[in-house]
């Protein structure tokens, strides 16, 4: 029998192997780390004692709510001299003064991304203006923050694809301020506009909107004169009807959303006076693309009621539909003649396969959109029903009603809390 083999033990210390790739590939390894596994490899060699810091570019994400020390950041910045791709950081009452300092040494590190969240205990902070110095910004995220004026070197936000502001200051004449930066910012696809503070008095109009803007959220936005420009691109809207109905010009406003392909309305409020007393017939537009459609409203008004009908009469190819009922401190009238009023196509709901109704409580109005959607939608697949907090009659006694209902489509099926009926 051979005597085993045995490999020869090299004289030599092991080679590291990991050094002898080449830089980009250590590149890009390093940059696949975590942040803090990065720099730990200082440890591994002296070779790779502050490789790190030879990286083209790294990405800063501190969002860890329990707290990042400020003097973690001030260290990174001061021992790193390339490019900073991303900078995000939650602030908290330690980190509240220094960010201002961190945004000037950001904007000529071509930083491509920033996200700014703030402690909701904590005041709103003061935006540093070095931040619209930042001309290679691709997405730009503020949260609970004062806006300031912009500085005298801002031209435009060249490549910016997203900017979302959630309770945010404006100064005087915010509104033009705002106008500016959308206007600056050619390629911008998705605007998140959130509980935004602008201080003027409305008497001057201003535009939101973008040539290339896909997707558009307002949330209760104090209105101050704004309008909805063209937007040619837009595939996805969600909007808080909050303010903007007190304008006057809801038709207006909503054709303004046309080419939608999925569309959020928050219709739960009062709404204005119908133009001829009848809202159906004023819509001045009809949303061909339309496929998916949410609803914040309810059916305890007959303008509410007659605006969920106008909306579904001119989406023809609407295949999705869900509906949160937010009756509020809405009474409850009974609107069974607004349903028999109507005047219905075969068209109504003819594309609908998916329904879905949220916090439902068994008002005789919403049993009776059930009942017509039910009896409409030839080829409704699935219809979801969840109760809400309030319910005006048994769960049983509403599910024997259900079945009695017609139902154009062989395959629906309707499902109560989960369960099919």
């Amino acid at each position: 029998m051979a005597p085993p083999c045995h490999r020869a033990r090299s004289s030599e210390p092991a080679a590291d192997l990991l050094t002898s790739l080449p830089p980009p590939l250590l590149d890009c390894i390093l940059t696949r780390l975590d942040l803090r596994d990065a720099v730990r490899t200082s440890a591994l060699s002296r070779a790779w004692r502050r490789r790190w810091e030879a990286l083209p570019s790294i990405s800063l994400s501190f969002l860890d709510k329990r707290g990042t020390p400020p003097v973690a950041v001030d260290r990174l910045l001061v021992r790193y001299p390339g490019h900073i791709s991303h900078f995000s950081f939650y602030l908290d009452e330690h980190s509240l003064t220094r960010v201002a300092d961190w945004l000037i040494a950001l904007y000529n590190r071509a930083v491509k991304s920033i996200n700014l969240q703030c402690a909701p205990y904590l005041p709103d902070f003061n935006l540093h203006s070095s931040v619209f110095l930042c001309t290679q910004l691709v997405y730009l995220e503020l949260h609970q923050c004062c806006i300031p004026p912009l500085p005298v070197g801002f031209t435009s936000f060249p490549v910016l694809e997203e900017l979302k502001l959630d309770l945010a200051r404006f100064p005087e004449n915010g509104e033009s301020l705002l106008e500016a930066i959308l206007g600056a910012s050619p390629l911008l696809n998705t605007l998140n506009l959130s509980f935004l503070s602008i201080r003027g008095d409305g008497s001057n109009e201003w535009v939101i909107g973008g040539p290339s803007l896909r997707s558009l959220t307002i949330n209760c936005m104090d209105y101050y004169g704004w309008r909805i420009a063209d937007l040619p691109c837009l595939d996805e809207a969600s909007i808080d009807l909050v303010n903007y109905v007190r304008s006057g010009d809801f038709e207006g406003f909503i054709a303004r959303f046309a080419p939608v392909r999925k569309l959020s309305l928050h219709t739960s409020y009062p709404l204005p006076p119908l133009t001829n007393g009848h809202l159906m017939e004023t819509l001045p537009c009809t949303f061909n693309n339309l496929k998916s459609l949410i609803l914040w409203t309810h059916f305890c008004e007959t303008p509410a009621i007659l605006s969920t009908f106008c909306l579904l009469m001119n989406a023809p190819n609407l295949e999705e539909l869900e509906i949160t009922i937010d009756r509020g401190d809405v009474d409850g009238i009974e609107a069974n003649a607004v349903y028999q009023d109507t005047q219905l196509t075969d068209a109504f709901c003819a594309n609908l396969r998916v329904v879905k109704i949220y916090d439902i409580g068994w008002l005789s109005n919403e049993m009776c959109f059930i009942e017509l959607v039910l009896s409409k939608a030839k080829v409704l697949r699935t219809m979801h029903l969840r109760l809400g907090c309030l319910s005006s009659k048994f769960n049983e006694d509403a599910l024997r009603e259900l079945m009695t209902y017609r139902r154009a489509s062989p395959h629906a099926q309707v499902f109560f809390n989960g369960e099919i009926e």
